[in-house]
């Protein structure tokens, strides 16, 4: 079978991982496998390194007997230039809009779920679609167990890609107070390729979804904490629940610093062991694309796709897509410039409290802060109103905007003759 795997960007994060891991797993079936990305990134690389054909914009061709789509614009794109592939949409996101399954009938055949909760997503849009629920794939020979846990942990791991400046200060405190060293890898220049060795030196891994999977698989104890909050330790007992949310530290606990080093404490050497049976149990990515082989053969060849403009319409997912970026961009950048701010104004309050004690005048070095100080604070300013300008034009772009104008035009007309 010749399966295609379509994802808009190829970078480095989840559901990159995912389509690399299956992409390998469906290769080892003897399946002639390609990835389509139309915006490669990182990923692109990573994926020649293993083996993998990457096929870019202007690449795809109509030869396909399968595809398993990642996000709308792709699945647009797939439907238009390869009409004869059966089609499975994987769902990532639950919030992410571009990750969202076409409502155009006809456009997809089957929807898959990671999880509990992107399943009750898929299952509540508008098109009735059928959908499987299967578990993320961890590929438990490149993620293997790393040796036993200390006794006693000593270094923590916080491993994301997201802005956690706040939680992560939290974090190092709570750390702290029982002990650990913290380390960070993703995020902010700190993206990974291969985070296994950070793993293997780690004894806690902090984090959530894919990278709490892979610290288990690495029989390391595993801590559910990133930006949307906390579930806090995998075990036996919290497995099946953390799983079914896809292990996002969306549920009821609530951390503060005190609570969160109360938690951390709970440690228990048991927990690498434990968690490695879960994964080897649950999550081997060759079951996974075994069930994916099985899902494509029951699909009957589609009679043809939709008769829409489906090229256009992938074209406008793509610019909603580099418009959300953009403003990621924008905020990740607000935040780093924030806590310069933080910083600096921490240090000037120490130099003032030393001029007012008499030690010393502000030194240079010291004035030279406050220029910076001054001017970070400049750019905080103008990068807000980028960041709202963003989020302004993305609006006015859309379609129902547009649309919907000259009945503004008229609303506004009326009132000023009311006047």
């Amino acid at each position: 079978m010749k399966v295609l795997l379509a994802l808009n960007s190829l970078g480095i994060g989840g559901t990159e991982t995912y389509v690399l891991t299956v992409a390998e797993q469906l290769d080892r079936l003897a399946h002639e496998v390609a990835i389509f990305s139309p915006e490669p990134g990182r990923g692109l690389e990573l994926a020649r390194q293993r083996g993998l054909a990457v096929l870019g914009a202007g690449e795809l061709e109509d030869q396909f007997d399968a595809a398993l789509v990642q996000d709308a614009a792709v699945a647009f794109e797939v439907a238009e230039r390869c009409p004869g592939a059966r089609s499975v949409f994987v769902g990532h996101s639950e919030s992410f809009d571009p990750q969202s399954p076409p409502q155009l009938p006809g456009t997809i055949d089957v929807l898959v779920a990671l999880n509990d909760r992107v399943e009750l997503r898929l299952r509540s849009f508008a098109e009735e679609q059928e959908v499987v629920r299967l578990r993320q794939p961890i590929d438990t020979e490149r993620f293997a167990a790393a040796g036993a846990l200390p006794e006693n942990a000593g270094r923590a791991l916080i491993l994301s890609n997201n802005i956690i400046a706040d939680r992560e200060s939290m974090l190092e405190e709570a750390c702290a107070a029982v002990g650990w060293e913290v380390h960070r890898t993703g995020g902010g220049g700190r993206q990974t390729t291969d985070p296994r060795q950070a793993l293997a030196e780690a004894d806690v891994v902090i984090g959530y979804g894919r990278a709490i999977l892979e610290a288990m698989a690495c029989g390391r104890a595993a801590f559910v904490y990133d930006w949307a909050g906390g579930d806090g330790w995998v075990t036996a007992d919290s497995y099946a629940a953390l799983e079914a949310d896809g292990f996002a530290g969306r549920g009821e606990l609530v951390f503060d610093t005190a609570a969160l080093s109360a938690a951390l404490d709970r440690y228990d050497r048991s927990m690498g062991p434990v968690n490695h049976d879960l994964v080897i149990a649950h999550h081997r990515a060759n079951i996974h694309a075994q069930s994916l082989v099985e899902i494509f053969n029951r699909i009957a060849a589609p009679g043809g796709r939709p008769d829409a403009p489906l090229a256009d319409m992938a074209r406008l997912v793509r610019l909603e897509w580099r418009a959300r970026a953009e403003i990621h961009g924008l905020r990740a950048e607000n935040a780093q410039l924030h806590q310069r701010l933080h910083t600096m104004g921490e240090e000037l309050t120490f130099a003032n409290q030393r001029v007012a004690a008499g030690e010393a005048a502000l030194t240079a070095a010291e004035e030279a802060a406050e220029a910076e100080r001054l001017q970070a604070e400049q750019q905080a300013e103008a990068t807000a109103r980028r960041v709202e300008a963003a989020t302004t034009h993305r609006y006015e772009s859309t379609v129902s905007w547009r649309l919907t104008k000259p009945l503004r035009r008229a609303a506004a007309a009326l009132r000023r003759r009311r006047k």
